[in-house]
C-alpha cells in the first residue's frame, strides 16, 4: 500500500481497502507525500489530532484554491469555465470573510431550533418511506429505494421545490459525487463540457427568478432574495449556494443511512440496543455518522511553513484531510471499528471542524435519528440478499446498492 492509492476510486470505493489503506498510514505513514502524474502533489494527513489542528486553524489553512482532489486537466477545464479550479466557488471553497458572509446568509435556517420546527414534517416523511418498505412486500433494494430517497424529499422541502424534480436532481448529484464511478458519471465529451453543473445551473436560474417574483415560506426565497454586504448576492454565488444545498444537503445522509443500516445489520445486538433505548438516538445518529464518514477528504492550502509528525511542510503545500481515517483513529477511539452507540458522540469529524463545520449537522443528525426511530421498532428481522455495492469515489462515498429481506412485526 502507497500513499498514492488515496486517488484510486476503485480501492476507495471498497469499504475494505479504504479503511486497511487508512490504517497502514496512519500507523506507518500518518503525513505523507503524494505524488502522481495526474494530480499536483499534496500531502495524506490521517490521524485524528492532526486533522483536528489543521480544522481549528482555519486562518492558517485555507479552503481556497485547493478544496478537493480532482485531475489538473479537470482543474484546468474548470478554471477556463468558470475562474477557478473548483469550479463554482460553493461555501466549502471559500474563506474569511466570504466565507463567514454567505454563511449567515442561511445560518438560521439550521439552527437547532429552526431544525426542531421541521420535526414533524420528518416524522411524516420517515413513515412514508418505512410504509413503502412495507408495502414492497419482504424485499427491497434499501440503498435504492429508501435511502436515496428520504433525505432527497426533505431538503427539497425545505427548499420548496416539487417532488417532480427529484430525479433530476439525484441524477446531478450523483454525477458530481459519483464522476470517478462508472455507473453514475457522463459520457466523456459532457463531462468535458461541465455538463453537470451547467445543468444544475440552469435549473436553479429559473428558480431564481420565481421566488424574486412569487416569494415564499422556504430556502429558495431566502437564497433568491439574499443581501450581502447590503447589495443583492451576486449571481453565481446565489448559483453555487443552491448546488451545495441541493446536493450535499442529501447525499451525505444518505450515505449515512445506507452504510448504517448495513452495519447494523452486520452488528445485531447494536441494533437492538438501539430500538429498545429511544434516549439513544440522536447519539446513535452521530456515531452512524462516526463510522461511515461519508465526506471523505477536504483539503486545505498552508499559509505557513509548519512540522507534523516530522515531516516539513511549506507554505503553499496542499494537505488532504481523511476523515474516515481520523474517524477509526484507536488512539482516540477504543474499538473504533466497532459500532458503538453509547460512544459520546461529540468527538466524530465527519461533519468537519472549525468554522467549515457543516451547516446541516443539526438537520442531518435528526432525520438519520428520526427515521431509524421509525424503522427499528416495526422490524423483526432484515438481512443482506446479495454483496452491497459502494460508490467508485474518493471524495463523497456510499453504497450504491443494498438488496435486502426483512419482515415488520
Amino acid at each position: 500500500m502507497k500513499p498514492a492509492d488515496v486517488l484510486n476510486a476503485e480501492l476507495m470505493g471498497n469499504e475494505a481497502s479504504m479503511y486497511a489503506l487508512f490504517d497502514h498510514l496512519r500507523e506507518n505513514d500518518p503525513v505523507s507525500w503524494v505524488e502522481h502524474p495526474d494530480y499536483r502533489p499534496f500531502w495524506n494527513l490521517t490521524r485524528y489530532d492532526d486533522i483536528k489542528f489543521v480544522g481549528s486553524n482555519n486562518d492558517k489553512f485555507l479552503s481556497a484554491p485547493r478544496t478537493v482532489l480532482i485531475p489538473t486537466e479537470v482543474e484546468q477545464a474548470l478554471e477556463e469555465q468558470f475562474g477557478t479550479p473548483n469550479g463554482l466557488e460553493t461555501l466549502i471553497h471559500m474563506d474569511k470573510p466570504k466565507h463567514l458572509k454567505l454563511r449567515r446568509v442561511t445560518r438560521e435556517w439550521f439552527l437547532p431550533r429552526s431544525v426542531a420546527k421541521l420535526d414533524e414534517e420528518v416524522k411524516a416523511l420517515c413513515k412514508e418511506y418505512v410504509d413503502k418498505m412495507q408495502d414492497m412486500g419482504g424485499e427491497c433494494d434499501f440503498v435504492k429505494d429508501v435511502a436515496l430517497l428520504y433525505p432527497l424529499r426533505i431538503i427539497m422541502s425545505i427548499l420548496g421545490l416539487p417532488r417532480e424534480s427529484e430525479a433530476t436532481m439525484l441524477k446531478l448529484t450523483q454525477e458530481i459525487f459519483g464522476s470517478e464511478d462508472p455507473d453514475l458519471q457522463r459520457d466523456e465529451v459532457q463531462a468535458e463540457n461541465m455538463g453537470t453543473l451547467l445543468e444544475f445551473g440552469a435549473y436553479f436560474k429559473e428558480v431564481i427568478e420565481d421566488r424574486k417574483k412569487n416569494p415564499s415560506d422556504d430556502l429558495a426565497t431566502v437564497l433568491a432574495n439574499a443581501e450581502v454586504d447590503g447589495e443583492p448576492m451576486n449571481e453565481l454565488d446565489q448559483m453555487s449556494y443552491f448546488i451545495i444545498a441541493a446536493s450535499a444537503g442529501h447525499d451525505t445522509t444518505s450515505g449515512v443511512l445506507g452504510a448504517g443500516m448495513k452495519s447494523l445489520i452486520e452488528q445485531p445486538e447494536q441494533l437492538a440496543l438501539w430500538r429498545d433505548n429511544p434516549d439513544l438516538d440522536d447519539g446513535a445518529s452521530k456515531e452512524l455518522m462516526r463510522w461511515v464518514s461519508p465526506v471523505r477528504h477536504m483539503v486545505r492550502t498552508a499559509t505557513e511553513d509548519l512540522e507534523l509528525q516530522g515531516k516539513q511542510i511549506k507554505a503553499g503545500d496542499n494537505l488532504a484531510l481523511w476523515f474516515p481515517a481520523a474517524n477509526r483513529d484507536p488512539e482516540v477511539y477504543t474499538n473504533p471499528n466497532q459500532i458503538d452507540i453509547t460512544r459520546d458522540p461529540k468527538l466524530h469529524l465527519a461533519f468537519g471542524y472549525g468554522s467549515h463545520m457543516c451547516l446541516g449537522q443539526h438537520l442531518a443528525t435528526m432525520e438519520v435519528a428520526r427515521f431509524f426511530r421509525e424503522l427499528l421498532p416495526r422490524l423483526k428481522s432484515i438481512e443482506m440478499t446479495s454483496e452491497p455495492t459502494w460508490v467508485h469515489a474518493n471524495f463523497v462515498g456510499g453504497l450504491k446498492s443494498m438488496p435486502v429481506r426483512y419482515q415488520f412485526n
